[in-house]
């Protein structure tokens, strides 16, 4: 049977609330994101549902696969029903936390390792160049997040009434430039993933060697959870807000 996620989107509303709870074990945390009611409408099909509620099925669809994709990579629950605000507060006090303890440590066993191994294993001098890619865009990546793009996204997330043009065309940048951030650093990762065959240490490795393996190993993990996050429940919500905002009428 396919999943949720792979199912084309006339299969996915065409199941019923029932079934939908069940293919699941946390569609009911889902529907209620979405505002959708369970109770009553358990015979009926996501499509009736979504009719009777005014929905857009399109967006329900694209909730649905978010939703899928994020169960498996170990989030607190609930997290998916969390505002963008929390999202923000959770990725600043967990994540950005957790790559500059990892990036210490990283630096600390890798620093030991190409002392000892440079000569013997040509391809830590390659790992050792991509790591201080990595390092120094991710420390930027972070400084920028935390001291500009964040606090803004609060501040337009907690807004009301009329919104300045140049704060909308500033967030748009600032979306452009996490965006770009994220296709680097997922790149000069891919290149550390391919050169250490996928964090696998040779079978004679010491411990200081395996060490600088299994930190780079919980990097790529924790960055993925982390760009997951930021981009479904941050960049996502922002941009559709700052799309609305430019396709609302002028008063």
């Amino acid at each position: 049977m396919m999943n949720l996620a792979e199912k084309k989107p006339s299969v996915l509303l065409n199941l019923t609330i029932s079934d939908f709870l069940q293919e699941n074990g946390r569609s009911s945390e889902l529907l209620e994101s979405l505002g959708i009611s369970i109770q009553g409408n358990e015979d009926k099909t996501l499509m009736e549902v979504c009719t009777a509620q005014q929905k857009n099925e399109d967006e329900v669809v694209k909730e649905i696969r978010r939703f899928k994709m994020g169960r498996f990579l170990n989030y607190p629950e609930g997290i998916f029903n969390w505002s963008p605000e929390l999202v923000i507060h959770y990725l600043e006090e967990e994540h950005h936390n957790y790559t500059r303890s990892l990036l210490r440590d990283i630096n600390y066993y890798g620093e030991r390792a190409w002392d000892v191994h440079g000569t013997q294993y040509s391809e830590l001098n390659q790992v050792k160049w991509y790591v201080e890619k990595l390092k120094g865009k991710l420390e930027m990546h972070i400084k920028f997040e935390e001291n500009k793009f964040f606090p803004m996204t609060l501040r337009f997330f907690g807004m009301n009434g009329d919104i300045k043009h140049g704060t909308v065309q500033s967030l748009k940048k600032q979306v452009d430039l996490v965006e770009k951030d994220q296709k680097e650093i997922a790149y000069l990762m891919g290149r550390l993933r391919d050169l250490t065959k996928k964090f696998t240490p040779p079978k004679e490795a010491c411990t200081t060697f395996r060490l600088l393996y299994s930190n780079l190993q919980k990097l790529d993990e924790d960055l993925e959870k982390h760009h997951f996050l930021e981009e479904q429940y941050v960049l996502y919500r922002l941009r559709s807000k700052l799309r609305n905002l430019q396709n609302a009428p002028a008063c």
